[in-house]
């Protein structure tokens, strides 16, 4: 499949993004990697923390294309759209899928999930997922962001 037919299906809706989207949901990625980076805080929330930062640049990538993912699934489909945006490898995308299912259950469910080397896993995926779209961005949409 591609964004396309994802549209098609209507997984995902037309989007119309602008510079300073881009720039807001760059600015929460930031302050979501610095909190996430803080080793007082539980590793569940650590996990979640990262994982919103990787989140919000899907969302930014889904935005740059000309989309957004409608409400059914908005974040499973965001996530899974990092294939097609910024070219992510299936298996990173299926770790941060994975992530997206077990926060839940420690957002929801149960405390005390979550260990730090699965929040301190999920926080270098997001620093790389940052440093990948930032390059994405630079190459592929110049309009949205910097000079």
């Amino acid at each position: 499949m591609n964004l396309p037919e994802w549209l098609a299906n209507r997984w995902l809706v037309q989007h119309e993004s602008s510079r300073e989207e881009v720039e807001d949901l760059l600015a929460v990625v930031e302050r979501d990697l610095g909190d996430a980076a803080i080793d007082s805080l539980s590793p569940d929330w650590r996990l979640g923390i990262a994982y919103n930062a990787a989140l919000q640049l899907a969302t930014l990538g889904l935005a740059a294309e000309g989309y957004r993912p409608a409400r059914e699934r908005a974040h499973e489909r965001a996530i899974l759209s990092l294939r097609f945006t910024l070219g992510i490898e299936a298996q990173a995308v299926d770790t941060i899928d994975a992530v997206r299912r077990k926060r839940n259950i420690s957002n929801y469910e149960r405390a005390g999930t979550t260990s730090a080397s699965e929040a301190q896993e999920m926080y270098t995926i997001a620093v790389q997922l940052r440093e990948r779209a930032l390059a994405w961005l630079r190459a592929r949409h110049p309009e949205l962001y910097g000079s």
